[in-house]
């Protein structure tokens, strides 16, 4: 089975996932803001794992560097979709964030 090292990731992936699903199938975040929280949790658990399986599975392990790459991508991703959310993103605010981005990609490629 290809999945036999990464099961662990895989296995996180397949749960967030659905998760995920349920969350936006059977809840309304207008209702409650735990929803909410509920659901960005959910959603960097699963962005991370589905990122650890996919470097795992074309590399055939996860280095530090790649490690970092992963965590700071899915924690720019999670950012983005906060705002989005919330509807307060504007071109500045993305401008900015967009900044930060590229400057925390850079400093964990040169630092590891």
């Amino acid at each position: 089975m290809i999945f036999r090292k990464h099961k662990l990731s895989f296995w996180l992936a397949i749960l967030s996932f659905l998760g995920l699903v349920g969350l936006m199938v059977g809840t309304n975040p207008a209702q409650k803001i735990t929803y909410a929280v509920a659901f960005f949790a959910l959603a960097l658990i699963f962005m991370i794992s589905f990122g650890f399986l996919m470097v795992g599975l074309q590399l055939g392990e996860v280095s530090s560097k790649n490690r970092y790459r992963i965590i700071a991508v899915s924690l720019i991703i999670l950012t983005i979709l906060m705002f989005r959310s919330a509807q307060s993103l504007n071109w500045v605010d993305g401008i900015i964030l967009l900044l930060i981005s590229f400057g925390l990609v850079f400093y964990i490629s040169r630092r590891s």
